[in-house]
Order: structure tokens, then C-alpha cells, then sequence
């Protein structure tokens, strides 16, 4: 049996030096819980030792962030953007905030050596093509030519593969400005100071940028102009402005709903505030311990006042109710006290001792998002039970004295007249329907799927959605490559090798569309390919022309542009715009290798994909590198939640299944409490399957609050019933059975608040969490009631062996 560590009248003669102490760290937590900070970035969740986070550190130390905000022009009007683009620029850069900005690309320099972009390999497939389209043309002409009775002429093909090869040479040069296909939209990427990423620098960027536009008057070149601001950074900074905003709504709504509910349960307003100060001095002793041991929330964790506030009022309510009718029973203050934390505390500190192993357990996983909750939820929860058995009865005994707080008697029945032992009706109905509901939902929670696609996971403003559809097309490559960095050149060179083999060997699942280092922007071989040029530009000079004629004749006509080439290029050459990716934080030549995604990685199966390509990447010497990127964070993140959810989810179970055992000493008293727990699991997948809801590394942290709650519901119940004895149901289940109700209720709403949350991430806890709960509740005053009335039925619970 779990006892509480002081004696009840212990408590009762120290309780003004227990209020002093109370109060004391209340004014040290509150003042450590204001500097909390609250990170949002999902990049965060996984620990600094992961090579992929180590790998992320280091290319923010050389290559610096990689955030921008991006302004993005439409009008009917190429030219009037033209000019504001233009007017714009000199006013953005000689910003504090801005590094440089970039809006257009030098389309000189790439038609003049397209060419030379192309590999050794590729330029002799284009001269193949061509000879291949004068050949087909030469025997088009042929008299004694017969056609091919049986198949297709195999050089025929010529013209294809021109028209394949015109296109292949042509993405080499882009156009003049960032721009859609229609050209009424126009971005411009404005770049901060590398050294200045945290949010109120993004902030006070952004306003500086505002301003700058508002000055110039965008209306004033195109009364149709319209500037919207997007980007990264904007993002970050709207994503954490939802998520701070919905943390500060949903615990107003939750801390509000959850007093009204317990002052009308008690229908005494200063005992719902005595239960809710107390509950409030332990939230803040539990988040000044979070600043000591962590030092942030996160986004999974910074909605847990809220959380723990649902969960915390619980014990409230178990030991103010009985505190409460011991008082109407007529028993002295002394007496209601020893029943409030003697007796009913028992009872409190199995299941906060059960729910505090089911959170601390999460602290073993690698996951932040688990480990930080587990410790969180954990001291939250001791510290909540601390209080009501501590500071509770503290604060009802200085209430008491000076007649703050009043319990009239009420009449009580006497033994003799007390209702006569009698057992539940409508027993094996309802057993017969959970078994009936529990095999169907068995059946439909296996279907549940998992939410892989992450943009459905995070809060998209109107504005960041309208940005996302105008500049659709405008940029060819994804701007979210994965950056691997290197100390030489040679290791440059091997690097690109070695991601080439896995993109040509790779053909299940393709995930790499091409791979950039500042060498094959300005290839060795130069010289070599100048000539295989010179021999194209031969051939279309002496045998092509009047020769070939139609379509692949206007193909040669514009290829002869490309074909003028006549000398090499060197980094100073190279456009700056196009430079600046390769240039350290030092202002020197990076070594550094871009690798390109050829796949969208808001799909999580897709960035998983892409993790394992080009995540690790070891060379033909040997050399292990790992590639940089935020998506491969989110992709290992998804990995490790998945993986390590299910060991949670077991080893919360087992936890609680030992505490349990612990506290009824009985295998058998122990099963009666956790077969409703599990069942309730199974009920609510079942629901979750049927509404069309699925699992995702946000709402899968609410399981272990449902092991907690949902044991608590058992422990309680079945705790009243050994104390009421045999034929005791029917008075368990009303008088039990409503504190239970009452605390699912304020939990729910704790819960609740999230669902009116922004954020669809939160929004999923609270849904799921709704869902969770409510099964438990059920599981626990109708399933588990019935199935101990049917084992008292056949005499086979021995009541007498086990001692609430």
C-alpha cells in the first residue's frame, strides 16, 4: 500500500509553516517560469548528439542561416514591377537588417555558356542526336530507299531527340527576373545578416521591410499592385506567433473552464478557488524546475499548463469531496482531515504515482518532444498531488479558523438504515455489447494510418498559403537542399561521385535531382568540352545546313546561338548572385556540395527517402559525411517518434501494471483495473478510424495521459469498493462515480482548448485527447463495474484478501 510521506497530524500542526514554504517557492517558480523561452522550431526535438543535428550546427557556422523573408510583386503589368523591383533594391540593402537582394538572374552569361554546362558525356549524345537528324534527313532524300515493312525507321527518331536535347540546354539559362510563366508575379528574396536568426531580430526585420515598401508606394507604379511577404523566416515568425497565441488562449479557456466546472460540482466558489490556488502554487514550482533542468518549452511541451492543469485538478477534487463530506458528516476538522489525506490520499498517491512513472518513462527516449514531456508531465504531476495533500489541507484549515469556508451537516443515514447490499442490474448486456464494441474496434483501429504530409501539421497563415500558390513555378530547383561540407577539394569531388552513384542506382525510389558544388559550376575540363563544341558547331555548319529542314532546321538555326561559345569561364566570371551559396561565413570559397531533392519532402515518407540517400554518405576512400538539412531532421525526428512511441506506449503500461500490483498486493485486482485501460485504448481507435482522424508525432504524447487518467478512474473506483465491501456497486458507481465523472469532465475541457487552437498539430491533442479520456471514462464506470458485479456473481473476486 502507498502512504503519504508525512502524517495527518503532522500536517494539521505544521500547516502555517508549510503555507510559508508554499508560498516562498510559488514567488521563486513564477519568477523562473516568466524566463522560459519557447522554441518552435520542430529542428529542436532531437538531441544535439544525432549527426544530422551536428551536421546542421556546423553548416550554420560556415555557411550561415539560410532564412530569407521574399517579397512578392503582382500586377498586370510586367514593366510597373519591373521598376518597383528596381526602385526597391537600393532602399532594401542599405537596410541594418538586409545582407543583399535578389530578384533577377544574368541571363547573358548562362546563354553564352550553356554549353559548357554540359558534361563531356552529354555533349556527344547531343552530337549524335544531330548527325543522327541529318542521317534520317539524307535518307528521307535517298531514291532507292524502302521503307521498313515490319517496324518503325530506327532513324527516325532524330527529331525527338533533338527536340529532348533543345530543352536539356535551354534550363540552363534562366530567365531575366524570379517570375511565374505569365510573368505577373515577381519575388524578390531579401537576405538577412547571417549572424542574426532569433525571432525579435526576424521580427524587427520584417517591420523594417514593411516600412520600406509602404514608403515607396507600390500602388503608385500599377494601381493593381499587390506586395505580399513570405519566406522562411516570415514563417518561422508566424508559426510561433500561432502557437504562442493559441498557448495563451487554450489555458485561459482551460484554467477558466475548468474552475467554473469544480465550483459547481463543490457549489461552493471558495472551494473551487482553494483547489485551483493550490493547483496553481504546484504549476509554478513545476515550470521553475522545467527553467532549472531544461531551460525551454518546445512546441509538444508549451502547451502543458494547460494540460496539467486538467490533470492536477483531479486530485483536487478526489480529496476537497471527501474532505467535504466528512465535514457534513459531522467529523471535526482534524477527523475530515485524517479521511482527506490518510485514506483518500492513499487512493490519490497510486495513481499520481502510476501516472508520474508513465510520463517519467518518456525522459529514456531520444525524441525531445517525448523526453521533455516525460520530465514535465512527471514533476507536474507529483508536485499537483504534493499540493492537494499539503497546501490544500493548510489552506482549509486558516479557511476553517476564520470561518472562511462552512460545511453544514447534513443528515446522514445510519448503518441500520443505510441501503441493504444489492448488485448491478443489466450485467451481461452490457458485457456482451463491450466484447461486440471491442472486436469491431479491434478491426477498425488497425486501419488507422499516420499523418506523414507535415504541412498539415503546422499553422498556414491565409497569407503564407496566398504566397505559396503565386510563386508556384517560379523557382525550378527546391530551395530546401541538403548541404554537405567537405575540408578539401578532392573531398568535394568524391562526395559528388558518391551521390551520383546512389541517384543512378536508385531506381525504386528516386529521391536526388542533381547535385552542385562550386567545381562543377566552373568544371576542369573546360577545354575539352570548348572542343566537342567546336566539332557540334562543324557538323551544323558543313552537313546540317541544307540538309535538314522543318522543325529540327529551326532547332539547329537556335542551337547556332549556343554554339558561339569560343572561351572558358572562371569564378570571377561567375554571376555574384549565384555565387553567394558557395561562400563561407569568412567571405571565402566554401567547399561545399548542394544536393537537390527531386521529390516534394512535406511528405514525410518522401523525406524519409531522402535521409536514407544521401543522410549518410560515405566515399570510395572510406569517409563518412552527413548531409545538413532541416528536412533530414524532420525525416529522422518522424523516424525516431515512430520507433520509439511504441516502446513508450509498452513501457508506460508495464510501469503502471507493476504500481498497481504494488498497491493491491493482487494479480487479480491489479488485471480488474488495467483490462478496462487497455480496452478503452482499443474503443478509441476504433473512433478515431471512423471520424477519419490519424496518428502524428504530435498527438501520440496524449497516450500517456490516457494510461494516467484512465488508471486513476480504475484505482479510485476499485479502492472505493474494497473499503465499501461486497453488494457495494450500485453505491460505488453513484457516489464514486460521479468524482470520476467530474474529473474526466475538467480534464476534457483542459484538453478542449486545444482543439479551438490554430495550430492543426494541437488541434489533433485535443481532439484525440477528447476521444481518449471519454473511453476511459466509460471503460471505467460501466465495463469495469460489471465485470467485477459478474466475478462477485461467482464469488471468484476475494475481496477480503486485498486492503484499500
Amino acid at each position: 500500500m502507498l502512504r503519504i510521506p508525512h502524517q495527518c497530524e503532522k500536517l494539521y500542526r505544521h500547516h502555517r509553516t508549510i503555507l510559508v514554504v508554499a508560498l516562498v517557492a510559488t514567488v521563486v517558480g513564477a519568477w523562473l517560469s516568466l524566463k522560459l523561452p519557447l522554441h518552435s522550431d520542430l529542428d529542436d526535438l532531437l538531441p544535439d548528439s544525432y549527426p544530422s543535428v551536428h551536421a546542421m550546427n556546423r553548416m550554420r557556422q560556415e555557411v550561415g542561416g539560410s532564412g530569407r523573408l521574399r517579397l512578392v510583386l503582382e500586377a498586370p503589368h510586367f514593366a510597373a514591377m519591373t521598376r518597383l523591383a528596381h526602385d526597391l533594391e537600393p532602399r532594401l540593402t542599405a537596410s541594418p537588417f538586409v545582407q543583399y537582394v535578389d530578384y533577377r538572374n544574368n541571363v547573358e552569361f548562362y546563354r553564352t555558356h550553356a554549353l559548357l554546362f554540359l558534361e563531356p558525356a552529354e555533349l556527344d549524345s547531343l552530337r549524335q542526336a544531330i548527325q543522327d537528324a541529318i542521317d534520317s534527313r539524307k535518307q528521307e532524300l535517298n531514291p532507292f530507299l524502302v521503307d521498313d515493312l515490319f517496324g518503325e525507321n530506327e532513324t527516325e527518331s532524330g527529331s525527338d531527340d533533338l527536340a529532348e536535347w533543345e530543352e536539356k540546354y535551354q534550363t540552363q539559362e534562366p530567365r531575366p527576373y524570379y517570375t511565374n510563366a505569365d510573368s505577373t508575379v515577381l519575388v524578390m528574396e531579401v537576405f538577412p545578416f547571417q549572424a542574426r536568426s532569433d525571432l525579435s531580430f526576424v521580427r524587427e526585420m520584417l517591420a523594417n521591410v514593411r516600412a520600406i515598401v509602404d514608403s515607396v508606394g507600390p500602388a503608385g507604379y500599377d494601381p493593381a499592385m499587390q506586395v505580399y511577404f513570405g519566406g522562411s523566416l516570415k514563417n518561422r515568425l508566424d508559426e510561433y506567433d500561432v502557437i504562442r497565441d493559441d498557448i495563451l488562449g487554450t489555458a485561459l479557456y482551460g484554467v477558466g473552464g475548468v474552475f467554473l466546472l469544480i465550483a459547481l460540482f463543490f457549489r461552493r466558489a471558495y472551494g473551487a478557488l482553494l483547489v485551483s490556488l493550490s493547483l496553481v502554487m504546484a504549476l509554478t514550482w513545476t515550470f521553475g524546475v522545467t527553467y532549472l533542468v531544461i531551460g525551454e518549452l518546445n512546441t509538444i511541451t508549451g502547451f502543458m499548463f494547460v494540460i496539467l492543469f486538467g490533470l492536477g485538478i483531479d486530485y483536487g477534487i478526489h480529496t476537497f469531496a471527501r474532505y467535504a463530506e466528512s465535514r457534513q458528516a459531522g467529523h471535526s476538522t482534524e477527523v475530515a482531515i485524517d479521511h482527506m489525506v490518510c485514506q483518500t490520499g492513499t487512493a490519490v498517491a497510486t495513481t499520481a504515482v502510476t501516472t508520474a512513472a508513465a510520463f517519467f518513462l518518456l525522459m529514456f527516449m531520444d525524441f525531445k518532444g517525448f523526453a521533455h514531456l516525460g520530465f514535465i508531465a512527471g514533476v507536474g504531476v507529483l508536485f499537483s498531488f504534493m499540493a492537494m495533500v499539503m497546501v490544500l489541507p493548510s489552506l482549509l484549515i486558516v479557511s476553517e479558523r476564520f470561518g472562511l469556508i462552512r460545511f453544514p451537516p447534513v443528515a446522514s443515514k445510519s448503518p441500520a438504515e443505510r441501503p441493504a447490499p444489492r448488485a448491478l442490474r443489466g450485467v451481461r448486456p452490457v458485457l456482451a455489447l463491450g466484447v461486440l464494441l471491442t472486436v469491431i474496434a479491434g478491426a477498425l483501429a488497425t486501419q488507422v494510418e499516420f499523418e506523414y504530409d507535415f504541412t498539415n501539421l503546422r499553422a498556414i497563415s491565409a497569407e503564407r498559403q496566398l504566397v505559396g500558390e503565386k510563386t508556384e513555378g517560379v523557382f525550378t530547383l527546391s530551395e530546401s537542399p541538403a548541404v554537405v561540407l567537405a575540408d578539401s577539394r578532392e573531398e568535394v569531388d568524391r562526395i559528388v561521385q558518391a551521390v551520383n552513384r546512389v541517384k543512378q542506382n536508385d531506381s525504386i525510389s528516386p529521391t536526388i535531382d542533381r547535385v552542385r558544388s562550386i567545381f562543377s559550376l566552373v568544371p576542369d575540363d573546360q577545354e575539352a568540352r570548348l572542343e566537342k563544341i567546336r566539332e557540334i558547331r562543324t557538323l551544323v555548319e558543313t552537313e546540317a545546313k541544307g540538309a535538314v529542314t522543318g522543325e529540327d532546321k529551326a532547332r539547329l538555326d537556335k542551337l547556332e546561338g549556343y554554339l558561339q561559345v569560343e572561351k572558358t569561364f572562371t569564378w570571377d566570371d561567375f554571376p555574384t548572385e549565384d555565387k553567394r551559396q558557395f561562400i563561407n561565413t569568412n567571405g571565402e570559397i566554401g567547399n561545399f556540395v548542394f544536393i537537390y531533392p527531386s521529390v516534394a519532402l512535406r511528405d514525410g515518407r518522401n523525406a524519409i527517402d531522402f535521409r536514407n540517400d544521401v543522410g549518410t554518405i560515405t566515399t570510395e576512400t572510406g569517409q563518412v559525411y552527413h548531409a545538413a538539412s532541416s528536412n533530414i531532421i524532420s525525416a529522422e525526428m518522424l523516424v525516431l517518434m515512430l520507433a520509439e512511441g511504441k516502446w513508450a506506449m509498452a513501457l508506460s503500461i508495464v510501469a503502471v501494471f507493476l504500481l498497481v500490483w504494488l498497491d493491491f498486493r493482487s494479480l487479480r485486482g491489479t488485471l480488474l483495473v488495467m483490462v478496462p485501460l487497455l480496452i478503452s485504448f482499443v474503443w478509441a481507435g476504433g473512433l478515431m478510424f471512423l471520424i477519419g482522424m490519424k496518428m502524428n508525432f504530435y498527438n501520440v504524447v496524449v497516450f500517456p495521459s490516457i494510461v494516467g487518467i484512465g488508471v486513476d478512474n480504475g484505482v479510485h473506483l476499485f479502492h472505493r469498493y474494497l473499503e465499501e465491501g461486497r453488494g457495494s456497486l450500485p453505491f460505488v458507481v453513484r457516489r464514486t462515480g460521479w468524482a470520476i465523472a467530474m474529473t474526466t469532465m475538467t480534464t476534457i475541457v483542459g484538453y478542449s482548448g486545444l482543439i479551438l487552437a490554430r495550430h492543426p498539430g494541437l488541434q489533433s491533442i485535443g481532439f484525440l485527447a477528447v476521444i481518449g479520456i471519454g473511453m476511459a471514462f466509460v471503460a471505467a464506470v460501466v465495463l469495469l463495474p460489471s465485470i467485477i458485479q459478474a466475478m462477485e456473481n461467482r464469488k471468484a473476486l476475494p475481496v477480503e484478501g486485498m486492503t484499500p
